[in-house]
């Protein structure tokens, strides 16, 4: 609809033009606009041609999909063990402050979540991506685990620091709602925001594009294995 409303507006102005300008002003002004059009046209043309892959290249991006697939299926079990672990932590803040467990109950809870952190943290440091990878995939995934250590470490702190916090030997508070109140105040301000990622995802999600199209009609298996890059 857009296309046909601009379209109209050029018609316009160009009999517009037609009927004040001079002959010869006119033609010039037409030539430079369809030359200004075509070469529009051709650079849009162009970026959306690509090259044909060659044999060995799709063997090549086929090869880094086999290695890929298996190691981002076990990174996004890390990742769901991730946020069952901080979902344990909100709960029990939650539970602190609902008056359901005394200080001593939350503080052993806490001891025990931090360390599942430990462990949690350990194992996605043992699951680096597969070097056989080639860069373009190889390094973007080395930038997820970075960021992802990073996170994990945010929220093994927060957790550290509450633990601290909720030591029933060092808690100088003995009201039950402030002392919750206070763990609280530890959680909002160590809490890490998100893990973000989205950029690196879409780096090797663009370099699988060329192959996936044609999994997605001769391998359905595959191609959902490729659309969990989505989650």
């Amino acid at each position: 609809m857009l296309s046909y409303v601009l379209g109209t507006l050029v018609i316009l102005l160009l009999v517009i033009l037609f009927r004040y300008l001079p002959h010869r002003v006119f033609l010039i002004f037409v030539t430079l606009l369809l030359v200004l059009v075509g070469v529009i046209f051709y650079v849009q043309t162009a970026e959306r041609t690509q090259e044909p892959l060659t044999m060995a290249e799709r063997a090549a991006i086929t090869h880094d999909q086999e290695l890929f697939i298996p190691w981002w299926g076990d990174y996004q079990k890390q990742i769901a063990e991730l946020d069952r672990t901080w979902t344990r932590y909100h709960q029990i803040l939650a539970d602190a402050k609902a008056g359901e467990h005394t200080l001593a109950i939350t503080h052993a809870r806490l001891v025990d979540l931090e360390q599942d952190m430990r462990e949690l943290r350990a194992r996605i440091a043992q699951t680096p991506p597969p070097t056989e990878l080639s860069d373009r995939v190889y390094d973007p995934l080395a930038v997820i685990m970075a960021k992802t250590d990073e996170y994990a470490a945010a929220e093994q702190k927060a957790i550290t620091l509450t633990r601290a916090a909720a030591d029933p030997q060092t808690m100088k508070e003995k009201n039950p709602a402030e002392q919750a109140r206070l763990l609280e105040l530890v959680m909002l301000r160590e809490s890490p925001v998100a893990l973000f990622v989205g950029d690196e995802i879409g780096m090797v999600r663009h370099y699988f594009a060329p192959i996936s199209a044609a999994q997605t009609h001769t391998n359905p298996v595959e191609a959902r294995e490729e659309k969990s890059l989505d989650k």
